[in-house]
């Protein structure tokens, strides 16, 4: 079995046959599916997706590529869909600092003005708090300011991910010191210049790590279990079934 901590069905470009795509996970394994809201627009479909599949629970959350249009009403609106049943997690939420990618899917080296950026994630984990869910975070900040802001905030205490992991050990470490798990993508591990996350892989106890795609298609979480197996020298059932126990534990699903 498998799980798919951080992807998207909704919220990419063009139109896809979703029956197909959650149909393509389940014959592969994946027994969880998570798919994060990146805006407004987009958290609404995840929870509208998330009921028609019961393989698929939905996160909401506003992109820091989108930071500045968290105002009173989005959070508004994020708070109730917050409170649907099928919402098992806030995300995608975090910080970037290297530009973003605009809503007709340009990319820009401009972001998004930092003070704003550091206010929508503050106002996005306090939404957490108040729902009493955790946090899947994007972290593209230049140093510790993701981690030192959601510590702030309480992500010890609401649990949380970081997703697309892929930075050293060290960092690696504050995050578990923190009670936070490390999701990783075959993406991320298959880059040649990625030595230093290969090798913190290799180190993070399995009890931490976690398996994503951050795309649209995620049946690719088995080739994320293989990459870690062969990293770990386990087999790929064993990391199969130790993330997916991770991310049940996260949510407080029952095994």
């Amino acid at each position: 079995m498998f799980v798919e901590t951080h992807g998207h069905l909704v919220g990419v470009r063009g139109e896809r046959d979703l029956d197909a795509v959650v149909r393509r996970a389940e014959e592969a394994g994946v027994v969880l599916i998570l798919t994060a809201g990146i805006d407004l627009p987009s958290s609404v479909k995840a929870v509208e997706v998330a009921k028609r599949y019961e393989t698929v629970k939905a996160c909401v959350g506003i992109h820091p590529w989108y930071a500045d249009e968290y105002d009173e009403e989005a959070e508004r609106r994020l708070r109730e869909l917050a409170g649907e049943r099928e919402v098992v997690a806030i995300s995608e939420i975090g910080l970037d600092f290297f530009g973003r990618m605009t809503h007709s899917w340009s990319f820009t080296s401009e972001y998004i003005e930092e003070e704003v950026q550091y206010r929508t994630l503050r106002g996005q984990l306090g939404l957490a708090r108040e729902r009493g869910l955790p946090v899947i975070v994007h972290d593209r900040a230049k140093g510790f300011e993701t981690l030192e802001i959601s510590v702030e905030e309480g992500v010890s205490e609401l649990g949380g991910a970081i997703h697309g992991f892929s930075r050293d050990l060290d960092y690696a470490r504050r995050c578990i010191d923190l009670g936070v798990y490390l999701s990783v993508s075959d993406r991320a591990l298959s880059r040649p210049e990625n030595e230093g996350l290969r090798e913190a892989v290799k180190e993070i106890p399995l009890e931490w790590l976690l398996t994503e795609t951050d795309t649209g298609n995620p049946e690719g979480v088995v080739k994320a279990a293989e990459r870690i197996a062969e990293l770990k020298g386990l087999t790929t059932e064993e990391v199969g079934e130790a993330t997916t126990s991770n991310l049940r534990r996260l949510l407080k699903i029952p095994d």
